[in-house]
């Protein structure tokens, strides 16, 4: 497949807006069980990272425990919905979950230090706390997969461009 041909292939196409986009459309990964396993990895860890919080703060306001625990289910659900590759659409939408989850917990992490939480003082200029850290970096990772896969990088979804693991 030549790079022309790569190039008209993907799933957006650029017209050189962005240098960066342009520059790295040139490399494309013929991986897509493995990229996808990657995201559905990445959405496991937030699960537990999740979890894991969720554990260690149960004496946290209602509003937090129901925060968790939409976070473990939505990241949970768009595992789930990627690992379904003969439904094109099913693994798209798992995707967008992901992001949506990932910006969600980002979100999150930076108003729950930057402004504070009603019921959790504790965590206004936290910024040291490891968890935290994690699960910012886990979906930063997350978003930087799915940029990768929206923009032609890496191809994620099945029958794109007839690639196969």
């Amino acid at each position: 497949m030549t790079t022309e041909q790569i190039r008209r292939s993907g799933p957006l196409r650029w017209t050189g807006t962005g240098k960066l986009v342009s520059f790295y459309r040139y490399f494309a990964f013929n991986a897509p069980k493995t990229t996808t396993a990657g995201g559905m990895a990445l959405l496991a860890a937030t699960a537990v990272a999740q979890m894991f919080l969720l554990i260690r703060h149960s004496a946290a306001p209602a509003y937090v425990v129901v925060w968790f625990l939409l976070m473990i289910i939505g990241s949970l659900l768009a595992a789930f919905a990627m690992s379904v590759g003969s439904v094109p659409a099913l693994t798209r939408s798992g995707w967008a979950l992901g992001s949506a989850v990932s910006l969600a917990s980002i979100a999150m992490y930076f108003v729950s230090r930057a402004v504070g939480l009603p019921g959790l003082p504790q965590m206004l200029g936290h910024w040291h706390y490891p968890l935290g850290n994690v699960t910012l970096a886990i979906g930063l990772f997350f978003l930087g997969l799915h940029f990768s896969v929206v923009t032609g990088m890496n191809v994620a979804y099945p029958k794109t461009r007839g690639w196969h693991d």
